[in-house]
Protein backbone atom coordinates (compact mmCIF):
# COMPACT_ATOMS: atom_id res chain seq x y z
CA UNK A 1 0.00 0.00 0.00
CA UNK A 2 1.20 3.66 -0.87
CA UNK A 3 -1.52 5.66 0.45
CA UNK A 4 -0.80 5.59 4.47
CA UNK A 5 1.46 7.53 6.32
CA UNK A 6 5.25 6.36 6.17
CA UNK A 7 6.74 3.94 9.28
CA UNK A 8 10.41 5.18 11.00
CA UNK A 9 11.96 2.38 9.17
CA UNK A 10 10.36 3.38 5.98
CA UNK A 11 11.89 6.89 6.47
CA UNK A 12 14.79 5.61 7.35
CA UNK A 13 15.23 3.44 3.86
CA UNK A 14 14.39 6.77 1.95
CA UNK A 15 17.51 8.31 3.77
CA UNK A 16 19.13 5.41 2.15
CA UNK A 17 18.05 5.94 -0.95
CA UNK A 18 18.81 9.53 -1.38
CA UNK A 19 22.43 8.65 -0.34
CA UNK A 20 22.81 6.24 -2.94
CA UNK A 21 21.16 8.60 -5.83
CA UNK A 22 23.39 11.58 -4.90
CA UNK A 23 26.51 9.11 -5.11
CA UNK A 24 24.63 7.74 -8.86
CA UNK A 25 24.27 11.23 -9.75
CA UNK A 26 28.40 12.11 -9.52
CA UNK A 27 29.37 9.62 -12.25
CA UNK A 28 32.25 9.47 -10.67
CA UNK A 29 35.42 6.91 -10.92
CA UNK A 30 35.97 3.53 -10.17
CA UNK A 31 37.91 4.24 -7.30
CA UNK A 32 35.34 6.09 -6.28
CA UNK A 33 32.12 3.66 -7.12
CA UNK A 34 34.27 1.91 -4.01
CA UNK A 35 31.69 4.43 -1.72
CA UNK A 36 29.23 2.21 -2.78
CA UNK A 37 30.68 -0.58 -0.62
CA UNK A 38 30.10 1.51 2.42
CA UNK A 39 26.80 2.62 1.62
CA UNK A 40 26.27 -1.53 0.94
CA UNK A 41 27.49 -2.23 4.45
CA UNK A 42 25.43 0.09 5.89
CA UNK A 43 22.38 -1.29 4.35
CA UNK A 44 23.53 -4.59 5.42
CA UNK A 45 23.89 -3.93 8.60
CA UNK A 46 20.66 -2.30 8.91
CA UNK A 47 19.00 -5.42 6.97
CA UNK A 48 20.40 -7.11 10.04
CA UNK A 49 18.94 -5.06 12.70
CA UNK A 50 15.53 -5.36 10.98
CA UNK A 51 15.70 -8.96 10.98
CA UNK A 52 16.82 -9.16 14.74
CA UNK A 53 13.86 -6.80 15.48
CA UNK A 54 11.61 -9.03 13.48
CA UNK A 55 12.43 -12.18 14.76
CA UNK A 56 11.66 -10.33 18.80
CA UNK A 57 8.42 -10.30 17.51
CA UNK A 58 7.44 -13.38 16.17
CA UNK A 59 9.16 -14.71 19.31
CA UNK A 60 6.72 -12.52 21.16
CA UNK A 61 3.62 -13.54 18.86
CA UNK A 62 4.47 -17.39 20.04
CA UNK A 63 4.45 -16.41 23.53
CA UNK A 64 0.67 -15.15 23.31
CA UNK A 65 -0.55 -18.36 22.56
CA UNK A 66 -0.22 -18.74 26.02
CA UNK A 67 -2.11 -15.67 27.27
CA UNK A 68 -5.36 -15.89 24.71
CA UNK A 69 -4.63 -18.61 22.22
CA UNK A 70 -7.92 -18.39 20.81
CA UNK A 71 -7.00 -14.39 19.25
CA UNK A 72 -3.61 -15.42 19.29
CA UNK A 73 -3.64 -18.44 17.17
CA UNK A 74 -4.89 -16.21 13.61
CA UNK A 75 -2.33 -14.01 13.74
CA UNK A 76 0.64 -16.42 14.65
CA UNK A 77 -0.48 -18.36 11.79
CA UNK A 78 -0.81 -15.87 9.38
CA UNK A 79 3.08 -15.00 11.23
CA UNK A 80 4.42 -18.17 9.52
CA UNK A 81 3.13 -17.49 6.25
CA UNK A 82 4.43 -13.76 6.71
CA UNK A 83 7.57 -15.26 7.53
CA UNK A 84 7.92 -17.42 4.53
CA UNK A 85 6.85 -14.70 2.04
CA UNK A 86 9.26 -12.58 3.74
CA UNK A 87 12.35 -14.92 3.67
CA UNK A 88 11.56 -16.32 0.14
CA UNK A 89 11.56 -12.52 -1.22
CA UNK A 90 14.41 -11.75 0.60
CA UNK A 91 16.72 -14.80 -0.66
CA UNK A 92 14.97 -14.16 -4.25
CA UNK A 93 16.88 -10.80 -4.36
CA UNK A 94 20.33 -12.38 -3.15
CA UNK A 95 19.87 -14.54 -6.06
CA UNK A 96 20.13 -12.24 -8.02
CA UNK A 97 22.95 -10.46 -6.66
CA UNK A 98 25.17 -13.20 -6.74
CA UNK A 99 24.06 -14.10 -10.95
CA UNK A 100 25.28 -10.31 -11.18
CA UNK A 101 28.30 -10.87 -9.49
CA UNK A 102 29.08 -13.89 -11.35
CA UNK A 103 28.34 -12.36 -14.39
CA UNK A 104 30.58 -8.87 -14.30
CA UNK A 105 33.54 -10.52 -12.46
CA UNK A 106 33.04 -14.15 -14.13
CA UNK A 107 33.64 -16.20 -10.93
CA UNK A 108 31.84 -19.03 -9.45
CA UNK A 109 28.66 -18.41 -7.61
CA UNK A 110 30.11 -20.48 -4.45
CA UNK A 111 32.40 -17.91 -3.97
CA UNK A 112 30.44 -14.70 -4.61
CA UNK A 113 27.71 -16.68 -1.99
CA UNK A 114 30.12 -16.66 0.63
CA UNK A 115 31.33 -12.78 0.33
CA UNK A 116 27.18 -11.71 -0.56
CA UNK A 117 27.31 -9.12 2.59
CA UNK A 118 30.68 -7.20 1.11
CA UNK A 119 30.81 -5.02 -2.09
CA UNK A 120 34.82 -4.78 -0.98
CA UNK A 121 35.29 -8.34 -2.73
CA UNK A 122 33.75 -7.56 -6.37
CA UNK A 123 36.77 -6.81 -8.61
CA UNK A 124 34.80 -4.61 -12.10
CA UNK A 125 32.25 -2.41 -9.44
CA UNK A 126 32.46 -0.07 -12.45
CA UNK A 127 31.21 -2.59 -15.56
CA UNK A 128 27.54 -2.72 -16.56
CA UNK A 129 26.98 -4.87 -19.79
CA UNK A 130 26.03 -8.31 -18.40
CA UNK A 131 24.26 -7.01 -15.45
CA UNK A 132 22.11 -4.80 -17.59
CA UNK A 133 21.45 -7.15 -20.14
CA UNK A 134 20.33 -9.58 -17.45
CA UNK A 135 18.53 -7.03 -15.66
CA UNK A 136 16.51 -5.11 -18.55
CA UNK A 137 16.94 -7.77 -21.49
CA UNK A 138 19.20 -7.19 -24.82
CA UNK A 139 17.60 -4.18 -25.77
CA UNK A 140 15.51 -5.60 -28.51
CA UNK A 141 11.69 -5.14 -28.93
CA UNK A 142 9.64 -6.12 -26.02
CA UNK A 143 12.43 -7.34 -24.31
CA UNK A 144 11.76 -8.62 -20.93
CA UNK A 145 14.86 -8.92 -17.81
CA UNK A 146 14.99 -9.73 -14.28
CA UNK A 147 13.82 -6.14 -13.14
CA UNK A 148 10.30 -7.40 -14.66
CA UNK A 149 10.06 -10.27 -12.99
CA UNK A 150 11.46 -8.97 -9.78
CA UNK A 151 8.48 -5.87 -9.82
CA UNK A 152 6.48 -8.68 -10.62
CA UNK A 153 7.50 -10.72 -7.31
CA UNK A 154 7.16 -7.46 -5.47
CA UNK A 155 3.62 -6.72 -6.30
CA UNK A 156 3.00 -10.28 -5.58
CA UNK A 157 4.53 -10.11 -2.23
CA UNK A 158 2.83 -7.25 -1.25
CA UNK A 159 -0.51 -8.78 -2.10
CA UNK A 160 -0.06 -11.19 0.17
CA UNK A 161 1.37 -9.02 3.20
CA UNK A 162 -2.23 -6.95 2.55
CA UNK A 163 -3.99 -10.44 2.58
CA UNK A 164 -2.98 -10.90 6.07
CA UNK A 165 -3.54 -7.11 7.68
CA UNK A 166 -6.55 -6.65 9.89
CA UNK A 167 -9.29 -4.98 7.98
CA UNK A 168 -9.20 -1.86 9.98
CA UNK A 169 -5.67 -1.19 8.62
CA UNK A 170 -5.39 -2.47 5.16
CA UNK A 171 -5.97 0.78 3.75
CA UNK A 172 -3.89 3.00 5.71
CA UNK A 173 -0.98 0.81 5.97
CA UNK A 174 2.19 1.43 4.37
CA UNK A 175 4.06 -1.15 3.22
CA UNK A 176 6.62 0.85 1.08
CA UNK A 177 8.44 -1.22 -2.04
CA UNK A 178 7.31 0.97 -4.51
CA UNK A 179 6.51 -0.33 -7.59
CA UNK A 180 5.28 3.08 -10.10
CA UNK A 181 7.48 4.07 -13.00
CA UNK A 182 8.81 7.79 -12.08
CA UNK A 183 7.19 10.77 -13.96
CA UNK A 184 7.36 11.35 -17.27
CA UNK A 185 9.90 14.30 -18.53
CA UNK A 186 8.87 15.37 -21.32
CA UNK A 187 9.14 12.64 -24.23
CA UNK A 188 11.32 10.98 -22.08
CA UNK A 189 9.81 7.55 -21.01
CA UNK A 190 11.11 5.63 -18.23
CA UNK A 191 10.27 2.43 -16.14
CA UNK A 192 10.23 1.19 -12.43
CA UNK A 193 13.09 -1.21 -14.24
CA UNK A 194 15.09 1.32 -16.09
CA UNK A 195 14.95 3.87 -13.22
CA UNK A 196 16.95 1.47 -10.69
CA UNK A 197 19.03 -1.04 -13.36
CA UNK A 198 19.79 0.09 -16.15
CA UNK A 199 23.27 1.02 -17.54
CA UNK A 200 24.16 1.50 -13.50
CA UNK A 201 27.77 -0.32 -12.52
CA UNK A 202 27.14 -3.65 -10.77
CA UNK A 203 27.95 -1.74 -7.40
CA UNK A 204 25.12 0.66 -7.95
CA UNK A 205 22.91 -2.09 -8.88
CA UNK A 206 23.89 -4.45 -5.88
CA UNK A 207 23.53 -1.50 -3.42
CA UNK A 208 20.05 -1.00 -5.13
CA UNK A 209 19.03 -4.56 -4.22
CA UNK A 210 20.12 -4.99 -1.02
CA UNK A 211 18.09 -1.84 0.04
CA UNK A 212 15.06 -3.60 -1.51
CA UNK A 213 16.05 -6.58 1.21
CA UNK A 214 15.94 -4.04 3.84
CA UNK A 215 12.42 -2.71 2.62
CA UNK A 216 11.50 -6.45 2.47
CA UNK A 217 12.33 -6.82 6.45
CA UNK A 218 10.31 -3.25 7.27
CA UNK A 219 7.84 -4.34 5.18
CA UNK A 220 8.07 -7.50 7.34
CA UNK A 221 7.59 -5.67 10.46
CA UNK A 222 5.40 -3.61 9.71
CA UNK A 223 2.88 -6.34 9.34
CA UNK A 224 4.42 -8.05 12.29
CA UNK A 225 3.47 -4.76 14.14
CA UNK A 226 -0.04 -4.95 13.36
CA UNK A 227 -0.85 -8.58 13.93
CA UNK A 228 0.64 -8.27 17.07
CA UNK A 229 -1.73 -5.17 17.81
CA UNK A 230 -4.82 -7.16 16.55
CA UNK A 231 -3.99 -9.57 19.78
CA UNK A 232 -4.63 -6.56 21.97
CA UNK A 233 -0.58 -7.46 22.64
CA UNK A 234 2.03 -4.04 23.68
CA UNK A 235 3.68 -3.97 20.28
CA UNK A 236 7.17 -3.07 20.74
CA UNK A 237 7.08 0.75 19.37
CA UNK A 238 10.09 1.55 17.09
CA UNK A 239 11.08 5.32 17.39
CA UNK A 240 11.70 7.24 14.27
CA UNK A 241 15.07 6.18 12.79
CA UNK A 242 17.03 8.07 9.89
CA UNK A 243 19.93 6.78 8.18
CA UNK A 244 22.94 9.06 8.08
CA UNK A 245 26.03 9.41 6.39
CA UNK A 246 29.07 11.43 7.14
CA UNK A 247 31.70 11.54 5.04
CA UNK A 248 35.30 12.26 5.97
CA UNK A 249 35.43 15.64 3.26
CA UNK A 250 33.27 16.88 0.48
CA UNK A 251 35.67 16.78 -2.05
CA UNK A 252 38.03 13.27 -2.44
CA UNK A 253 40.60 13.12 -5.40
CA UNK A 254 41.14 9.80 -7.68
CA UNK A 255 43.59 7.85 -5.51
CA UNK A 256 42.85 9.39 -2.20
CA UNK A 257 40.50 7.27 0.46
CA UNK A 258 37.26 7.89 0.60
CA UNK A 259 35.55 7.22 4.26
CA UNK A 260 32.20 8.17 6.00
CA UNK A 261 30.72 7.21 9.33
CA UNK A 262 27.01 5.59 8.84
CA UNK A 263 24.81 5.27 11.63
CA UNK A 264 21.28 5.25 12.83
CA UNK A 265 19.69 7.90 14.43
CA UNK A 266 16.76 7.98 16.74
CA UNK A 267 14.44 10.70 16.47
CA UNK A 268 11.29 11.68 17.96
CA UNK A 269 8.30 10.51 15.68
CA UNK A 270 5.32 12.65 17.57
CA UNK A 271 7.14 16.05 15.47
CA UNK A 272 8.46 17.54 13.22
CA UNK A 273 11.72 18.99 15.21
CA UNK A 274 12.65 22.61 16.02
CA UNK A 275 15.41 23.52 13.86
CA UNK A 276 17.42 26.71 13.59
CA UNK A 277 20.41 27.51 11.27
CA UNK A 278 22.81 30.00 12.04
CA UNK A 279 20.15 31.52 14.37
CA UNK A 280 17.78 31.82 11.10
CA UNK A 281 14.22 29.07 11.75
CA UNK A 282 14.14 26.54 8.97
CA UNK A 283 10.64 25.63 8.07
CA UNK A 284 10.31 23.45 4.94
CA UNK A 285 10.52 19.73 5.53
CA UNK A 286 10.44 17.23 2.71
CA UNK A 287 8.37 14.45 1.65
CA UNK A 288 10.46 12.61 4.02
CA UNK A 289 9.77 14.05 6.90
CA UNK A 290 13.27 15.98 6.69
CA UNK A 291 13.74 19.60 7.50
CA UNK A 292 15.46 21.26 4.33
CA UNK A 293 18.25 24.02 5.04
CA UNK A 294 19.25 25.89 1.96
CA UNK A 295 21.77 28.56 1.52
CA UNK A 296 23.56 30.52 -1.11
CA UNK A 297 27.37 31.76 -0.17
CA UNK A 298 27.99 35.00 -1.99
CA UNK A 299 32.11 34.17 -0.86
CA UNK A 300 34.75 31.69 -1.70
CA UNK A 301 35.98 29.79 1.23
CA UNK A 302 34.76 28.11 4.03
CA UNK A 303 30.93 28.07 4.80
CA UNK A 304 30.16 27.48 8.61
CA UNK A 305 26.89 26.81 9.61
CA UNK A 306 25.72 26.12 13.71
CA UNK A 307 22.62 23.79 13.76
CA UNK A 308 20.42 23.67 16.17
CA UNK A 309 17.36 20.89 16.84
CA UNK A 310 14.52 20.96 19.27
CA UNK A 311 13.04 17.57 19.90
CA UNK A 312 11.42 15.57 22.05
CA UNK A 313 13.22 13.00 23.84
CA UNK A 314 12.01 9.48 24.95
CA UNK A 315 10.36 11.21 28.15
CA UNK A 316 8.73 13.15 26.09
CA UNK A 317 10.64 15.77 27.45
CA UNK A 318 12.24 18.89 24.97
CA UNK A 319 15.95 18.49 23.95
CA UNK A 320 18.56 20.39 22.44
CA UNK A 321 20.92 19.33 20.10
CA UNK A 322 23.65 21.58 18.64
CA UNK A 323 25.98 20.71 15.54
CA UNK A 324 28.26 22.65 13.38
CA UNK A 325 28.90 22.04 9.85
CA UNK A 326 31.79 22.87 7.39
CA UNK A 327 31.82 23.65 3.25
CA UNK A 328 33.71 24.86 0.87
CA UNK A 329 32.27 27.42 -1.62
CA UNK A 330 34.37 28.22 -5.04
CA UNK A 331 33.35 30.09 -7.80
CA UNK A 332 31.42 28.62 -10.45
CA UNK A 333 34.83 28.57 -13.40
CA UNK A 334 35.74 26.26 -16.42
CA UNK A 335 39.04 25.74 -16.83
CA UNK A 336 40.62 25.34 -20.41
CA UNK A 337 44.09 24.43 -20.41
CA UNK A 338 46.21 24.01 -24.10
CA UNK A 339 48.24 21.02 -22.94
CA UNK A 340 50.69 21.39 -26.40
CA UNK A 341 51.42 25.14 -25.66
CA UNK A 342 51.80 25.30 -21.99
CA UNK A 343 54.82 27.99 -21.84
CA UNK A 344 57.13 30.12 -19.21
CA UNK A 345 59.12 32.66 -20.66
CA UNK A 346 62.41 33.52 -19.14
CA UNK A 347 62.64 36.93 -17.77
CA UNK A 348 58.72 37.84 -17.79
CA UNK A 349 56.04 37.88 -14.93
CA UNK A 350 54.21 34.63 -16.23
CA UNK A 351 50.48 34.75 -14.41
CA UNK A 352 49.23 31.67 -13.42
CA UNK A 353 45.59 31.04 -12.21
CA UNK A 354 45.67 27.48 -10.18
CA UNK A 355 42.15 26.27 -9.21
CA UNK A 356 41.41 22.75 -7.42
CA UNK A 357 37.23 22.20 -7.95
CA UNK A 358 35.34 21.87 -4.73
CA UNK A 359 38.66 23.36 -2.87
CA UNK A 360 39.31 26.51 -1.32
CA UNK A 361 41.69 28.79 -2.74
CA UNK A 362 43.45 28.98 0.88
CA UNK A 363 43.85 25.53 0.99
CA UNK A 364 45.52 24.79 -1.94
CA UNK A 365 49.46 25.04 -2.24
CA UNK A 366 51.58 25.47 -5.24
CA UNK A 367 55.42 25.78 -5.65
CA UNK A 368 57.92 25.68 -8.96
CA UNK A 369 60.28 22.88 -9.36
CA UNK A 370 62.91 21.56 -12.07
CA UNK A 371 63.99 24.92 -13.42
CA UNK A 372 65.31 28.08 -12.15
CA UNK A 373 63.18 30.46 -11.11
CA UNK A 374 60.24 30.54 -8.80
CA UNK A 375 56.46 30.95 -7.95
CA UNK A 376 54.91 33.76 -5.99
CA UNK A 377 51.08 34.02 -4.95
CA UNK A 378 49.52 37.27 -5.43
CA UNK A 379 45.89 36.49 -4.70
CA UNK A 380 43.68 34.02 -3.87
CA UNK A 381 44.38 31.20 -6.91
CA UNK A 382 46.48 33.67 -8.66
CA UNK A 383 50.36 33.11 -8.85
CA UNK A 384 53.29 34.57 -10.76
CA UNK A 385 55.66 32.42 -12.40
CA UNK A 386 59.26 34.03 -12.70
CA UNK A 387 62.25 32.11 -14.56
CA UNK A 388 65.62 32.86 -14.67
CA UNK A 389 66.90 29.60 -16.86
CA UNK A 390 66.62 26.04 -17.78
CA UNK A 391 63.87 24.01 -20.27
CA UNK A 392 60.98 22.78 -18.44
CA UNK A 393 59.78 22.75 -14.81
CA UNK A 394 56.56 21.36 -13.12
CA UNK A 395 53.96 22.98 -11.06
CA UNK A 396 53.15 20.66 -8.21
CA UNK A 397 49.51 21.49 -6.44
CA UNK A 398 48.34 20.17 -3.39
CA UNK A 399 45.14 20.27 -1.25
CA UNK A 400 45.31 20.93 2.37
CA UNK A 401 43.43 17.92 3.58
CA UNK A 402 39.90 18.14 5.66
CA UNK A 403 41.62 16.54 9.30
CA UNK A 404 44.47 19.61 8.97
CA UNK A 405 46.71 16.29 8.89
CA UNK A 406 49.05 16.85 5.33
CA UNK A 407 48.15 17.31 2.15
CA UNK A 408 46.23 15.66 -0.98
CA UNK A 409 48.47 15.78 -4.79
CA UNK A 410 46.80 17.02 -6.97
CA UNK A 411 49.37 16.42 -9.83
CA UNK A 412 52.22 18.35 -11.19
CA UNK A 413 51.38 19.92 -15.00
CA UNK A 414 54.31 20.80 -17.11
CA UNK A 415 55.76 23.74 -18.28
CA UNK A 416 57.87 24.17 -21.26
CA UNK A 417 60.49 27.19 -20.46
CA UNK A 418 61.49 29.63 -23.39
CA UNK A 419 63.64 32.27 -24.43
CA UNK A 420 61.03 35.70 -25.55
CA UNK A 421 61.10 35.88 -28.93
CA UNK A 422 63.64 38.25 -30.87
CA UNK A 423 62.62 42.19 -31.10
CA UNK A 424 61.83 43.96 -34.68
CA UNK A 425 63.95 46.90 -35.16
CA UNK A 426 61.61 49.75 -35.46
CA UNK A 427 62.68 53.59 -37.05
CA UNK A 428 59.49 55.94 -36.67
CA UNK A 429 57.25 52.69 -36.39
CA UNK A 430 58.56 51.24 -39.97
CA UNK A 431 60.09 48.35 -39.89
CA UNK A 432 63.40 46.95 -42.23
CA UNK A 433 62.25 47.12 -45.88
CA UNK A 434 60.00 49.73 -45.45
CA UNK A 435 59.65 53.43 -47.17
CA UNK A 436 60.53 56.21 -45.39
CA UNK A 437 61.02 59.89 -46.74
CA UNK A 438 63.88 62.64 -45.89
CA UNK A 439 61.80 64.44 -43.96
CA UNK A 440 60.92 61.70 -41.54
CA UNK A 441 64.17 60.45 -41.42
CA UNK A 442 65.73 64.25 -40.25
CA UNK A 443 62.61 63.77 -37.51
CA UNK A 444 63.46 60.59 -36.39
CA UNK A 445 66.44 60.78 -34.09
CA UNK A 446 66.62 57.14 -32.44
CA UNK A 447 66.25 53.64 -33.14
CA UNK A 448 63.81 51.23 -31.39
CA UNK A 449 63.48 47.39 -30.86
CA UNK A 450 59.85 46.15 -30.49
CA UNK A 451 58.36 42.36 -29.74
CA UNK A 452 55.29 42.05 -32.00
CA UNK A 453 52.63 40.56 -31.31
CA UNK A 454 53.70 39.27 -27.86
CA UNK A 455 51.45 39.11 -24.70
CA UNK A 456 53.45 39.66 -22.37
CA UNK A 457 55.14 42.79 -20.97
CA UNK A 458 58.69 42.88 -21.91
CA UNK A 459 60.93 45.82 -23.09
CA UNK A 460 64.35 45.38 -25.00
CA UNK A 461 66.71 48.37 -25.08
CA UNK A 462 69.55 48.92 -28.06
CA UNK A 463 72.65 48.88 -26.53
CA UNK A 464 74.49 49.90 -29.91
CA UNK A 465 74.63 49.99 -33.76
CA UNK A 466 76.11 50.59 -36.71
CA UNK A 467 74.55 53.31 -39.04
CA UNK A 468 75.55 52.82 -43.12
CA UNK A 469 74.54 54.65 -45.91
CA UNK A 470 75.69 55.33 -49.67
CA UNK A 471 76.78 59.03 -50.36
CA UNK A 472 78.74 60.43 -53.29
CA UNK A 473 79.62 56.49 -54.48
CA UNK A 474 81.00 55.43 -50.85
CA UNK A 475 79.45 53.70 -48.22
CA UNK A 476 80.36 55.83 -45.18
CA UNK A 477 79.62 54.65 -41.72
CA UNK A 478 78.96 55.27 -38.12
CA UNK A 479 79.44 53.42 -35.12
CA UNK A 480 76.72 54.37 -31.86
CA UNK A 481 76.41 53.72 -28.43
CA UNK A 482 73.04 53.61 -26.96
CA UNK A 483 69.85 54.44 -29.94
CA UNK A 484 70.28 57.91 -30.21
CA UNK A 485 71.71 59.35 -33.89
CA UNK A 486 74.24 61.03 -32.60
CA UNK A 487 76.21 63.79 -34.41
CA UNK A 488 78.24 61.74 -36.98
CA UNK A 489 74.88 60.29 -37.97
CA UNK A 490 72.76 63.64 -38.10
CA UNK A 491 75.57 64.51 -40.57
CA UNK A 492 75.38 61.36 -42.87
CA UNK A 493 71.50 61.17 -42.87
CA UNK A 494 71.58 65.38 -44.34
CA UNK A 495 74.11 63.68 -47.24
CA UNK A 496 71.05 61.03 -47.94
CA UNK A 497 69.34 61.88 -51.06
CA UNK A 498 65.54 60.22 -52.53
CA UNK A 499 66.52 56.51 -53.81
CA UNK A 500 69.29 55.81 -51.19
CA UNK A 501 69.20 53.23 -49.09
CA UNK A 502 70.49 53.53 -45.34
CA UNK A 503 71.54 50.39 -43.49
CA UNK A 504 71.43 50.02 -39.70
CA UNK A 505 73.55 46.49 -38.88
CA UNK A 506 75.27 44.74 -35.84
CA UNK A 507 72.25 46.43 -33.47
CA UNK A 508 73.01 45.01 -29.90
CA UNK A 509 69.49 44.66 -28.18
CA UNK A 510 69.26 43.46 -24.87
CA UNK A 511 66.04 42.03 -23.09
CA UNK A 512 64.26 41.38 -19.78
CA UNK A 513 65.98 38.37 -20.12
CA UNK A 514 69.06 39.47 -19.59
CA UNK A 515 70.28 38.31 -23.27
CA UNK A 516 71.68 40.38 -26.11
CA UNK A 517 70.08 40.35 -29.54
CA UNK A 518 72.03 40.94 -33.10
CA UNK A 519 69.62 42.54 -35.78
CA UNK A 520 70.11 44.56 -38.76
CA UNK A 521 67.81 46.59 -40.39
CA UNK A 522 67.69 48.48 -44.20
CA UNK A 523 65.34 51.73 -45.60
CA UNK A 524 64.59 53.10 -48.93
CA UNK A 525 64.30 56.56 -48.63
CA UNK A 526 62.10 58.42 -50.90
Amino acid sequence: MAGGKETPRQKMIGMMYLVLTALLALNVSKEILDAFVVVNNGLVQTDKNFTNNNNLLYSSLEAQLANDPVRARVAVDNAKKLKKWANDMHQYIADIKTELIVAEDQVPKEQVVKKLDSLATVQNKDKYDNSTRIMCGDGTANAKGKASELKNKIIEFKKNLISILPEAVKKSTNLGLSTEDPPRKGTQIETWETQKFYHLPIAAMVTVLTQLQTEVRNAEGTVLNELFKSIGARTIKVDKLAAQLVPSANVVAIGDEFTAKIFVAALNTSSIPDVTVNGRVITEVDENGFVVFKARPSTEGEQKIKASVKFKNADGQDEVSEKEFVYNAVKPNAVVSPTKMNVFYIGVDNPVSISVAGSAPDKIEASLTGAQGSLTKVSAGNYIAKITGGSKCTIPVSVKKADGKGTTSMGAPEFRIKRIPDPVPMLLGKRSGESISVGELNSAGYLSCVLENFDFQANFSVVSFEFGANIGGMYKTAQVTGNKFDGQVTALLKQVKPGNRIFFSDIKAKGPDGSTRTLNASYKIK
